[in-house]
């Protein structure tokens, strides 16, 4: 039977490993060993990378995975890479919304390629602590991003007070119903995306969001269990 004790000396065998790898890898490299690396082997934290961009491979923090934090679903990678090869070339310069932030991961995808500034809304203080601890990691100055940490309608709202609008809105909700309808139709009501701007929303693939108006979507792609819709509501396009 596998015991506790078995499971701990395997995942210190495990880490042992890691430790390792990394002092081969920076012997090696000749590039200076970072001690956050090795004490967050053995914290339990868990990492993801910036995929493209200025900071491409670079590291960001996110949570341990215990009962507190399960709840929280990163983008994954297969996801986050094909929204940004559809956006890449058009994001240089783009004001960027990004929606039930989570870590920042895919804002900060944004700011890694060029976009001027991003507004990241998140509710959970841990999270809005983890987001300005990976943007200070990367030393993106604080004049190109935004942290609202609150309830997103109270955001959004605030938000198109100030006639703020965004080229892009990323918005990647717990998967509960009735979150997309009350995002689509604030994003609209509120005036929050610039004409030719997109709104992508990342959705369960086997429950997808039906909008009030099938034109107001752009393009539907799934990736395994996910799907990405992307809609866009200005006049121009539901000519089309």
């Amino acid at each position: 039977m596998f015991s506790a004790r078995a499971g701990k000396e395997a995942k210190n065998r495990i880490n042992t490993l890691k430790i390792t790898f990394l002092l081969i890898y920076h012997s090696s490299t000749g590039i200076p060993y970072n001690y956050t690396d090795f004490f967050k082997i053995f914290s339990g934290a868990k990492y993801m990378r910036i995929i493209g961009g200025r900071y491409r491979g670079r590291r960001l923090y996110s949570m341990p995975m215990r009962k507190d934090t399960r709840l929280l679903r990163p983008t994954t990678d297969r996801v986050k890479e094909s929204v940004f090869s559809i956006l890449d070339e058009y994001i240089e310069g783009t004001k960027f919304l990004d929606l039930f932030a989570g870590t920042g991961n895919i804002g900060i995808e944004a700011l890694s390629r060029g976009a001027a500034e991003v507004v990241f809304v998140e509710s959970d203080r841990r999270f809005c602590n983890l987001i300005r601890k990976n943007l200070k990691s990367l030393g993106i100055p604080p004049e190109k991003y935004k942290i609202i940490c609150g309830d997103y309608i109270k955001a959004l709202k605030k938000l198109g007070n100030a006639g703020k609008k965004f080229d892009f809105i990323y918005a990647d909700p717990p998967y509960e119903k009735g979150y997309y309808t009350k995002i689509v139709n604030l994003v609209k009501n509120l005036n929050l995306l610039d004409e030719n701007g997109l709104l992508m929303l990342e959705e369960p693939k086997k429950n997808p969001f039906l909008p009030e108006d099938n034109r107001w979507i752009v393009e539907r792609r799934n990736y395994g269990t996910t799907t990405l819709t992307f809609l866009n509501f200005s006049r121009m396009h539901l000519e089309d």
